[in-house]
């Protein structure tokens, strides 16, 4: 605490005052050694941690079970499940990239209890691009039967509704079915961008196959500089009409048919690609094909439309919202129970949501052991296959009643009270901000599917972590009062 006096004469005099021996603030005069950095008696990790708690929840036993037949009796051994597992949950709960993963589980030594190492250690214990191979290895079927080993238990509901013949099943829960789709990470495609990036793409297969060739035959003749000069014009058009952009494909067209010629002429005198051009080759012939045909039809739609040269899996899913009407990724139909996320399909190319409730009462029941009592979905779903199919089954089907409103009130009392399938938009919600659906940073459909089923399984993980951290206090509640009572 500091106190100022003025003396008389105008001049400030500061004096500090302190209150008994010690002072307010204590200056370490400039950064420590790390020698001088040392940990008081043994370092013991807390068991109160999240990264340990979270580590309870997961069934690494089942998994190590599922993992151990995916590989031969002979090779080199791979990495423990409970290593590439724990990596990817990792990425997922921290968003970090695959190199900055492992330089916080290097750092951190909770983060080495999570993917099960005996003791810590300053070595990184792998290398960064292993974490390809973890996400090819653990696909979308692995990771959903571990997300269902894990969740169905908390999720099962306590009220079970007994069959009423031998025959029949038992109901209980309530499952909530929606689609939506987990965008990928690419810029938005336009017919003249994609030709462009084409025309750049050929361009350089016909110089790697010239290279060989220099000095001894020409070069074959391509329009590069032409091209580009053209698609820099057009790009610098604000708001460019239809008959621009019909101009500037047409000659777009030309100059990629002009350049396929020349590669494939070049291929058959024994020309050489690279493996990476070898794979993207077909690629492009496939959209000059539909670039083709769109324009010489006048239409702006074909089948299996390529919107990615990188990631020519990637189709349009048109969903009709309104910050975006088309996105481009995989289209995921999921299902909540009881507060947990399970995932019925993943898929690039664009489904009716509706021919998949069949596939997901099956989920419901192979995973419960009974039909739901109740099934909560948007009215896309709610067709007249399905309407027969829950009322052959015995199960509720939420929905607005076909034909006519009804006069007599009653007969809406089984349509879902307003706001009662919020909870599944709110796990797309927590899934697209938090967990990484808003851009799948992925390249290859295995991978990217990995990515996605990896988030529900982190997203299951935090809400089962909080729930046993809410049971064990209130049990520990419970206690307490039942020890204090007097009567």
């Amino acid at each position: 605490m500091c106190y100022t006096r003025r003396k008389g004469n105008g001049e400030n005099d500061i004096k500090t005052l302190r209150l008994g021996r010690w002072k307010m603030y204590r200056g370490r005069g400039g950064q420590i050694s790390v020698l001088d950095f040392t940990m008081s008696g043994t370092f013991n990790l807390d068991s109160e941690n999240r990264w340990i708690k979270r580590s309870d929840s997961v069934p690494w036993d089942k998994a190590e079970q599922k993992y151990t037949h995916m590989f031969k009796k002979n090779g080199r051994p791979a990495k423990d499940i409970r290593i590439a597992m724990g990596s990817l949950l990792i990425q997922e709960f921290m968003g970090l990239s695959d190199e900055e993963t492992l330089l916080a589980i290097t750092e951190n030594p909770y983060l080495q209890y999570f993917i099960g190492l005996p003791e810590f250690t300053n070595k990184p214990p792998f290398d960064p691009s292993l974490m390809v191979w973890f996400r090819k290895r653990l696909s979308k079927k692995f990771l959903s039967e571990i997300n269902e080993e894990m969740c169905k238990e908390a999720a099962k509901s306590q009220e079970v509704t007994p069959p009423a013949d031998d025959d029949d099943l038992p109901h209980g829960g309530t499952m909530i079915v929606d689609a939506s789709c987990a965008p990928a990470d690419i810029k938005y495609p336009t017919d003249t961008g994609l030709l462009a990036e084409a025309i750049e793409k050929t361009d350089d297969m016909i110089d790697t196959m010239q290279a060989p060739l220099k000095g001894r035959e020409p070069r074959p003749r391509t329009y590069r500089k032409k091209s580009r000069r053209l698609f820099t014009g057009f790009i610098k058009q604000r708001k460019p009409t239809a008959k621009a952009i019909r101009k500037c494909r047409g000659k777009q067209l030309n100059y990629l048919k002009r350049n396929l010629h020349y590669v494939e002429q070049m291929c058959q005198n024994g020309g050489k690609l690279t493996k990476r051009q070898e794979k993207l080759l077909p690629t492009i012939q496939k959209l000059y094909n539909q670039q083709d045909e769109m324009h010489q039809n006048r239409t702006n739609r074909v089948d299996d439309r390529i919107v990615s040269l990188s990631q020519p899996h990637i189709r349009p899913i048109v969903r009709g919202k309104a910050g975006a009407p088309v996105e481009f990724g995989a289209k995921v139909n999921m299902s909540v129970v009881g507060g947990y996320t399970f995932l019925n399909e993943i898929n690039y190319n664009a489904f009716n949501e509706s021919e998949l409730l069949d596939n997901a009462i099956i989920d419901y029941l192979m995973c419960f052991d009974m039909l739901p009592e109740r099934i909560l979905v948007d009215q896309i779903y709610v067709t007249r296959d399905n309407r027969k199919l829950c009322k052959e089954l015995g199960i509720k089907l939420s929905g607005k009643p076909l034909g006519r409103p009804p006069k007599n009130p009653v007969a809406l009392t089984d349509r879902p009270i307003p706001g009662e399938r919020n909870e599944v938009e709110g796990k797309f919600g927590t899934l697209k901000t938090r967990y990484g659906w808003n851009r799948i940073m992925a390249r290859l459909p295995e991978t990217g599917e990995s990515l996605i089923s990896i988030a529900v399984l982190a997203m299951n993980l935090a809400k089962r972590a909080k729930s046993l951290l809410r049971l064990i206090l209130q049990r520990l509640f419970v206690s307490f009062v039942s020890a204090h009572v007097v009567y």
